[in-house]
């Protein structure tokens, strides 16, 4: 038996224009006709005889390659439409198989549809050619390829989990905490200088009515000193009254900075919010651009408005916070002028004796009108509300939560 080559294509000629994510398969498509001696020797004479077999083996492997881009065509449609759903990977990766499976199917059909085509048309020929009757063949048909890599890339559909901006959110956890902290801490200031000032504006009545009678004033400041030195305990006197005068002055300066590092924080969260949305929407456009969607820009405009919406929330709690900052910093100042002039006049009574009295007794009456300005509670109040709206404001701030609300609906899509 002498084997004849009669159709030999090595690489396959499918279409891959217009598909967007399917690859088409390498594959060669060889026929061979094994025949008997005599026949051989019929064909050394009439080497024609065998293109009519050829032609048949043509034209099957054309109707092959026609089936098969067909096929491409069909699941590179289905594959780009789940993609554009955001179909899971596992949806994908049978879909697939689906594919590689039509395929091998089509291999087979193709390779019985060509055996039977070349048998045919021998048969033609024995029915013409009478000395061909007793010839006789065997068609093999190989059609040799893979399988194995049709799709682009489908681990692309498994989208990896979205990192960018997740270290400014962090960022923002630990500002927050911080700053929760300081807020507790003027709110303990501030109740602290209410209790000063209100321990002050009793000193001074004390001190007042002490030196009211004549000569008990010196006595009462140097008995106030021993007891202070000695047994620890501190009696009304314009020492005392000085002394808490510079308690007050001094937590109403570090209230001041806690209010301003408070305020510096919030700004910072707004500004860090800002590289957020930019990292965040630097990943999604580097996701889509190898992504197979054809909704790269519809997907990359979605995401930006979600991710809008969901940080605009963000940004008008934190513009909240800080208005109530811009407030209590406000009452904060207030309290300047006030301790400012307080302070003067203690320490004008320091330099007093028994003589200036009705200076003193003035001096305390303007000293009552400057306390009744300072009233700690407000901005304890304040400073309290600030805490407590600390903590929904940074739960809005989670990594997970951002990142699902501005993917909702896009090919990254988890649900």
């Amino acid at each position: 038996m002498a084997k004849e080559k009669i159709l030999d294509v090595k690489k396959c000629e499918f279409t891959t224009a217009g598909l967007k994510m399917v690859k088409a398969p390498k594959m060669s498509f060889v026929v061979v006709v094994d025949i008997d001696k005599a026949m051989e020797k019929a064909m050394k004479k009439d080497p024609l005889l065998m293109q009519d077999m050829a032609d048949a083996a043509e034209k099957t492997y054309k109707n092959f390659c026609k089936s098969i881009n067909q096929k491409l065509a069909t699941f590179d449609k289905l594959f780009v439409t789940m993609a554009d759903k955001g179909a899971p990977e596992a949806m994908m990766k049978k879909q697939v198989a689906g594919l590689k499976k039509t395929i091998e199917n089509e291999v087979a059909v193709g390779e019985k549809a060509a055996e039977l085509a070349v048998i045919g048309e021998f048969n033609k020929l024995k029915s013409k050619k009478k000395d061909w009757k007793k010839f006789k063949i065997k068609v093999t048909v190989s059609i040799v390829g893979t399988v194995t890599g049709m799709v682009t890339s489908i681990v692309l559909m498994a989208t990896s989990p979205f990192t960018g901006g997740a270290g400014g959110v962090i960022a923002i956890a630990g500002l927050f905490k911080s700053t929760a902290q300081l807020t507790k801490d003027i709110g303990a200031i501030a109740i602290s200088i209410d209790k000063a000032v209100k321990l002050m504006d009793k000193t001074s009545k004390i001190v007042l009515k002490t030196a009211e009678s004549k000569g008990v004033f010196t006595a009462n400041e140097a008995s106030a000193a021993v007891l202070q030195e000695f047994i620890g305990i501190s009696q009304p006197s314009f020492k005392t009254l000085s002394e808490q005068g510079d308690v007050v002055k001094a937590k109403h300066a570090r209230l001041v900075v806690r209010v301003h590092d408070v305020a510096k924080d919030l700004n910072k969260v707004l500004k860090l919010q800002s590289k957020v949305r930019k990292e965040f929407l630097a990943e999604a456009a580097k996701k889509l651009k190898t992504h197979p969607t054809s909704k790269k820009k519809e997907n990359l405009k979605k995401i930006e408005k979600q991710l809008d919406a969901v940080l605009g929330e963000n940004y008008n709690t934190v513009q909240t916070l800080i208005e109530k900052v811009i407030r209590m910093n406000s009452d904060a100042k207030k309290w300047e002028p006030e301790i400012k002039r307080l302070m003067a006049i203690v320490k004008k009574l320091e330099k007093m004796d028994t003589k200036g009295l009705k200076v003193l007794r003035e001096a305390l009456k303007i000293v009552g009108v400057g306390l009744s300005v300072i009233d700690g509670n407000k901005i304890s109040t304040t400073a309290g509300d600030l805490t407590k709206a600390l903590v929904p404001a940074g739960a809005g701030y989670v990594y997970d939560k951002i990142a699902s609300k501005a993917l909702d609906g896009t090919v990254f899509d988890a649900a």
